[in-house]
């Protein structure tokens, strides 16, 4: 059958170079390969030509492959699955980057671009070292091109197209309007892209991310090249500006992930030990590892094999982190992860792939590398670096081993292990964030502690005197800085008691250490010269980072308390994590104070084209002394609301200052058109006098007296109305008070009105319906509705001093930066 309004040809040529990619890298591969193994000069030459044109085809192939599916994109071809599962005709066109990598194909792809660009620097910088680091390039290559190709071999199938075209899809084959040959007319839209990736951090973030990624196999490929070689020294040398590259840019993704998280998830911060943001962690954290092993062999000799192993797990656990997020398994566990596409086998393939000749090869050789068998000295900088390292191990190890509660579960369930022990699952901690803090906070008190000392000690050996004192002035002066902190900043952080306390401060202290130290160590080690201070730059960064984790972590201040108990303990599920206390319902137009603001709902607003509903919340701030207005701004948090499921997936929005940011975001909101429909509930009438009371459910509300001058925002007074207004005062259970004041008036001597008075917190409505002179009455109609459909309830947080988080990413970024470059020039050391 022919269909109708089809553009097959981009997806033909997109799939064409797809296989393309994956055909000239397994001939990059093996012609690298060969490059190795055959001695005789004229072959060898031979192999590298092809070697070298072969990866140039297939980076030319994996561009293309961007280009064919950006146009797919570009265009709205809806007939394309990948097109209509992730865009739309209403979706701004800086997001049409978002929506290529928003998806697993498009992630691989992305990943593969960086590693064509990254492997045609290195066929021209390596030199010696091409054909044996370009051939696990090129491996790595085949493995990434594989996950595009979507064909199935010996009945399994390789990858996952995305330029199947949307009829194809096996969910969709049986499908009556796809047996139509114009099956398009009826398709007018596509899915849309998922809100939350709709933010400009998310155009940026995946791409320096999976720079990251990519960049982590170049230690890898070397390390190997050199075990694989024997030559276990000459690599040591030009891979080392590569391992700061990768933990640049692999941490600068990260922490671009964490500021996303931040300005567009409701973790209530930037970091919420998600399972894929752990994974992304832990291999950044043995690269570090292995940068400091790597240092302390260059200086000392010690730490070659454990220099090795790092390379190689750093990289073994970039690709088990991609099966965790792409493979499923975290589905239940994470608001990151993608579904299972049924690649499982293919991607645990990959990690086998790298982990087993690897490991294999290291522990066969592992006689043959180079070794002091001297021991160090605890005075010595390289004994302390390999401490660091083993330290960042056991950080990694612990986080991996509850990240992967989901896999442990998996493997016990396969093997029968759960049935044959009548076993229940692994299941995850039930407090996530403490359960990390309180192993993590220990290892980054050593950690930040570390950073201080070390470089004041030097390699092989320093004298005790030396050591001291260069040392004391530094950690009198932390100490020192320390108590005023403590003193002037009050950190009373004691959810987890006494112990976890003092844990804070001891951390307080070891990040200002390294701020201080590394500081001092400029001036007096290094004599104020900057071009050999980036370690140093990136040494006081990372205590910055400590210092702004602990500060906006630990006073943190929620100021949405609800004081008046307006949401029950069901209100939220259980998968939400929220804490009802800590959210408060804002009727609209209802000012409520939260700490030193006063805030207020003013409604909220659509506009045409874009899925989201923007709430408008105004704050104020006023003097202490005379209660006047110094300050004023409004914050807009966003939701997508699904109506359907009466679900809210929320942004939230951010005041910024330079000492603290005002984070809100709204946890819930009505349907305003179905409680509109389902509030029936009727008026009770009471005759009152001066000084009655009438009881409701929250409380009881007494009339005052009656004002011949009546004010209410909805009664606008003409000229010859007689109007009377009911002052009423209402009263809660939990001593809060209320004032009400429904008006009664005639107008054109005939006609009589009432307007009501609502009071939005307590669901109250108030009408003053007649006067009864006869008995000094007057009657009124109380309310109390089952909701009220014009509020939405909202967090607010104090985050103090977040800014020394941000500029510390800063300066450790600009400080591996000068490592880079110094290592990487002529002159380095």
């Amino acid at each position: 059958m022919k269909f109708v309004g089809e553009h097959l040809l981009p997806g033909q040529l997109g799939h064409f170079f797809a296989i393309l990619a994956f055909v000239a890298s397994i001939v990059a591969a093996v012609s690298y390969y060969m490059v190795v193994k055959i001695k005789e000069p004229e072959l060898q030459y031979s192999w590298k030509k092809l070697a070298r044109w072969s990866f140039v085809i297939q980076s030319a192939a994996v561009i293309a492959v961007f280009s064919c599916l950006y146009y797919i994109l570009y265009n709205h071809y809806f007939e394309y699955k990948y097109a209509w599962r992730n865009t739309s005709r209403d979706l701004p066109i800086q997001y049409l980057l978002s929506s290529l990598w928003s998806d697993q194909e498009g992630s691989f792809l992305l990943w593969s671009i960086w590693n064509s660009i990254l492997g045609i620097i290195l066929i021209r910088t390596s030199k010696n070292w091409e054909a044996p680091v370009m051939s696990v390039f090129s491996l790595a290559q085949v493995i990434m091109a594989s996950m595009l190709l979507g064909v199935y071999i010996l009945d399994y199938k390789v990858g996952s197209n995305p330029f199947m075209l949307l009829r194809q899809a096996a969910e969709n084959q049986a499908a009556p309007i796809f047996q139509q040959a114009n099956y398009l007319e009826h398709i007018h839209d596509g899915n849309g892209l998922n809100v939350t990736l709709q933010n400009y951090w998310m155009v940026i973030h995946p791409p320096v991310l999976f720079l990251g990624f990519a960049s982590m196999i170049i230690p890898f490929a070397f390390a190997f090249a050199g075990l694989w070689t024997r030559d276990y020294k000459s690599w040591i040398k030009p891979v080392l500006p590569w391992v700061l590259f990768a933990i640049m840019l692999l941490g600068t993704g990260i922490m671009m992930g964490a500021a996303w998280a931040y300005e567009s998830l409701n973790f209530g911060g930037y970091w919420a030990w998600d399972p894929v943001e752990n994974a992304s962690l832990v291999p950044w954290l043995t690269m570090v590892a292995g940068l400091h092993t790597l240092l302390a062999y260059k200086h000392s000799g010690h730490a070659l094999k454990s220099t090795f192993f790092f390379f190689f797990i750093s990289y073994v656990l970039i690709l088990y982190s991609s099966f965790l997020t792409k493979s499923g398994i975290l589905g239940d566990t994470s608001v990151h992860s993608f579904t299972d596409m049924g690649m499982t086998a293919q991607l645990l393939f990959s990690i086998l792939v790298f982990t087993i000749p690897s490991i294999a090869l290291l522990i066969i050789r592992r006689k043959e590398i180079p070794a002091v068998n001297k021991e160090e000295s605890t005075y010595s900088r390289e004994f302390w670096l390999f401490v660091g390292a083993l330290i960042m191990l056991i950080a990694g190890i612990q986080i991996t081993f509850t990240t992967s509660i989901p896999v442990w579960n998996k493997l016990l369930s396969i093997t029968g292990l759960k049935g044959l022990f009548k076993m229940d699952d692994i299941a995850p901690p039930s407090d996530s964030i403490f359960h990390y803090n309180k192993i993590q906070i220990w290892i980054a008190i050593v950690l930040g502690i570390l950073t201080a000392i070390v470089q004041y000690l030097k390699y092989k050996d320093t004298p005790r005197g030396v050591f001291t004192r260069k040392i004391w002035m530094p950690t009198l002066l932390s100490l020192l800085l320390t108590g005023l902190v403590a003193w002037k900043g009050t950190i009373t952080y004691d959810t987890y008691g006494a112990g976890f306390l003092s844990a804070i401060y001891i951390m307080l202290f070891a990040s200002i250490y390294a701020i201080v130290g590394n500081f001092s160590y400029i001036i007096t080690g290094l004599h104020g010269k900057m071009k050999s201070a980036g370690a140093s730059v990136a040494h006081i960064g990372f205590g910055m980072v400590l210092l702004g984790v602990l500060i906006s972590s630990a006073k943190k201040e929620v100021i949405s308390i609800d004081r008046m108990k307006m949401l029950n303990d069901g209100f939220f599920s259980k998968e939400s994590k929220q804490n009802p206390r800590e959210n408060i319902m804002l009727p609209r137009d209802v000012q409520v104070q939260m700490g030193e603001y006063h805030v207020t709902y003013a409604g909220d607003s659509t506009a045409s084209g874009d899925p989201k509903t923007y709430y408008k919340m105004r704050y104020e701030r006023r003097d202490k002394n005379t209660g006047a207005v110094v300050e004023r701004f409004s914050l807009y948090p966003d939701a997508f609301v699904n109506k359907k499921e009466n679900a809210l997936s929320s942004n939230p929005a951010s005041k910024h200052y330079l000492t603290r940011d005002v984070f809100t975001y709204v946890s819930a909101a009505p349907n305003k058109e179905e409680a509109a429909k389902a509030d029936t509930t009727p008026y009770t009438t009471h005759e009152m006098k001066q000084g009655d009371s009438v009881f409701f459910s929250k409380g009881f509300i007494v009339l005052k007296g009656l004002n011949t001058q009546p004010k209410n925002r909805n009664y606008i007074p003409q000229n010859g109305d007689l109007a009377v207004g009911a002052e009423l005062e209402v009263y809660t259970q939990t001593d809060d008070h209320f004032k009400l004041q429904p008006v009664y008036f005639i107008r054109d001597s005939s006609y009589q009105y009432s307007v009501e008075d609502t009071l939005a917190p307590l669901a109250l409505n108030v009408r003053f319906s007649k006067i009864l002179p006869a008995d000094n009455k007057i009657e009124l109609k109380v309310k109390e509705a089952s909701s009220t459909s014009d509020y939405v309830v909202m967090k607010a947080l104090i985050f103090p001093y977040i800014n020394v988080l941000w500029l510390g990413v800063i300066v450790m970024v600009t400080g591996t930066a000068m490592s880079i470059y110094q290592r990487a020039s002529k002159k380095g050391i």
